[in-house]
């Protein structure tokens, strides 16, 4: 949080900081896409199960 505060208000930071933010983003982008696919394949089975009961 507070290296989000230091990028927003300009201060540059440092390689270590900029290499820890990136991989944080990493993280952050990989768990939506496990959510993702998570969701979506309870969908399908939830469609599967309609078809199966009508």
């Amino acid at each position: 949080m507070l290296l989000c505060k230091q990028e927003e208000a300009g201060i540059q930071l440092n390689a270590e900081q900029a290499d820890w933010r990136d991989d944080t983003d990493d993280k952050s982008d990989d768990q939506e896409l496990e959510a993702h696919y998570i969701y979506m394949a309870k969908l399908q089975q939830v469609s599967l199960d309609v078809d199966d009961s009508g």
